[in-house]
């Protein structure tokens, strides 16, 4: 029997894994991943996601990805989820292998040639909308942002040829101040913010429920829902961490709700956020 058996529920309530169906949409996530969808359907070109480590980045990816599962035949999504490349050679090798092109070159002109030619090729013959889906885009270098704005370059007279997303940590400010030419494409930018302590709660509810906890029953009181927030700053990520943590805790010490001091003992014990 799983752990989250043994307190009534059928799923694991905060696991890890970024499970779009137990999303919750908060007031800035709920925006960000409607303006998100908006930018796609009017093809504007470049949208860029900024949020520290454990805002939901990679989870909104993937909500934003099955919203348009119903119109594949209108979208290709590629995604890429560790942007380091040695130079831009290997990038243009790893753009190319990704798309599928197989006729080989040596000079990053024709490699970029190729790729225009398949931007055509797929928004032509095949209308097919292309997105490309950058995660973790701070570890990309100029270099690379400058491929990219090439390729946002390309377009018919009416449309572009690719569009892409860009999520990344607050770090990724600083290339894009160094590079205002690239800035300047941005058609939708946005700053995840944590939640506030009404999303705090909502949060941690709404995953419970998911997980099966029947209405009426409680595992965490209100107060130890407002230290946990308090101590995770409202980052999803340490969110469910902690209240991992804690209904572990409630069961080898066999109770039954997580109160206040329970909060307040783990994270005496052990602050993971301590900065």
């Amino acid at each position: 029997m799983d752990y989250f058996e043994l307190i009534g529920l059928t799923k694991e309530p905060f696991s890890m894994a970024p499970d779009p169906e137990f999303f919750y949409q908060s007031k800035s996530h709920g925006e960000c991943l409607n303006r998100l969808e908006i930018s796609l359907r009017l093809n504007r070109g470049l949208n860029v996601v900024i949020g520290g480590i454990g805002t939901g980045k990679t989870t909104l990816s993937r909500l934003l990805l099955g919203r348009f599962v119903e119109f594949g035949k209108d979208y290709k999504f590629y995604l890429i989820l560790d942007p380091t490349w040695r130079d831009n050679y290997e990038f243009l090798c790893y753009l190319q292998k990704m798309f599928g092109i197989r006729k080989k070159a040596s000079m990053q002109t024709d490699m970029m040639d190729q790729i225009e030619h398949y931007l055509i090729d797929m928004a032509i013959n095949t209308r097919k909308r292309i997105v490309l889906v950058i995660d973790e885009g701070q570890k990309m270098g100029p270099d690379q942002i400058e491929i990219i704005r090439t390729l946002l370059n390309f377009e018919t007279n009416d449309t572009k040829l690719i569009q892409v997303i860009i999520f990344a940590q607050p770090e990724f400010k600083d290339l894009l101040d160094k590079h205002e030419n690239f800035r300047d494409r941005i058609a939708f930018g946005y700053s995840l913010r944590p939640l506030d302590l009404e999303d705090t709660i909502k949060f941690i509810n709404h995953r419970l429920k998911i997980a099966g906890l029947p209405d009426g029953e409680l595992v965490f009181t209100k107060r130890a829902q407002e230290v946990i927030h308090e101590k995770t700053k409202g980052y999803p990520r340490k969110i469910v961490t902690t209240c991992h943590q804690l209904i572990i805790d409630m069961m080898l010490h066999d109770k039954r709700v997580v109160d206040a001091a329970h909060v307040f003992e783990r994270m005496k014990e052990t602050d993971p956020f301590h900065v």
